[in-house]
């Protein structure tokens, strides 16, 4: 059986997938991590992306769902029509990228990483064949999360540009303390609105209508960061109904955000 190495990184390894890739592209065996780099991967290739059907086990597919910096990506994905998720059983196999040409295999030791191809005809029916068949028993996956390009398109309908700025901002920082913070998608909503003092019956009604979360939640988002002491509410009354609450900054973190932006109160406070 003939096989080559390619020593390159996912990033480099996956684009030639991508460009290689005649027909439907399977990822089985999938953990968390390798849908983050492949949803990392599918964002940054130019060209047309080839559909990728990732087979994956509940667990490792509940942790895309829970990370919403890669799940909203790749549900961008998936309404394009370029991804799709599967629920199966474990399996002992290896994981690999089986297109109806090739298959990639990832591997790594210590620090060193690659990816062995094989173009070998019968092998490849096999595995592919394999892929077709478990995809076909597997169930479908949601992430039951409202892609990107939704949050960011009704961010500027409902409120302003400025505001969809700042929450790419945000979620930019929280990306690089992901293991440390315990901000998410909704408290970066909270923060941003405190900064543009948006009532948060606005926010919360907004979020809810996407599916980014509850207004329940977006209720005890706001909570923990009064008790943090970094936003607070004034009251606003209204000619019909009943008052609703502004947020805004508590005065000592609206000065932290006036000097030095948003995004360094994300990094320095919100833990």
């Amino acid at each position: 059986m003939s096989a080559e190495f390619v020593p390159d990184g996912p990033e480099g390894t996956l684009a030639d997938l991508f460009a290689e890739a005649d027909g439907t592209v399977y990822l089985t065996n999938a953990t968390a991590d390798d849908v983050e780099q492949l949803v990392a991967s599918a964002g940054d290739y130019d060209g047309d992306l080839p559909e990728v059907r990732v087979l994956g086990v509940g667990e490792e597919l509940r942790k895309v769902r829970r990370d919403f910096l890669v799940a909203s990506r790749a549900a961008d994905l998936i309404d394009a029509g370029s991804l799709a998720l599967a629920e199966r059983e474990p399996t002992d196999n290896t994981t690999v990228f089986a297109t109806p040409d090739s298959v990639y295999v990832p591997v790594q030791v210590d620090t060193a990483a690659g990816t062995a191809i094989t173009r070998a005809e019968e092998f490849v029916t096999d595995v592919y064949g394999w892929c077709e068949r478990n995809w076909d028993a597997a169930e479908s996956f949601d992430l039951r999360t409202p892609s990107l390009t939704t949050v960011r398109e009704t961010m500027d309908t409902e409120f302003a540009p400025e505001a969809r700025g700042d929450f790419d901002h945000v979620l930019d920082s929280a990306a690089d303390a992901r293991d440390t913070s315990e901000l998410d998608e909704v408290m970066a909503s909270l923060l941003v609105a405190a900064k543009h003092e948006l009532l948060h019956y606005d926010v919360s009604k907004w979020g809810e209508d996407i599916g980014l979360a509850s207004k329940a939640t977006f209720s005890r988002k706001k909570g923990k960061l009064e008790e943090m002491g970094v936003i607070t509410t004034e009251k606003v009354t209204l000619d019909m109904g009943r008052p609703r609450q502004r947020l805004v900054f508590t005065d000592d973190y609206r000065d932290q955000v006036d000097r030095n932006g948003l995004s360094n109160l994300v990094t320095n406070v919100v833990y």
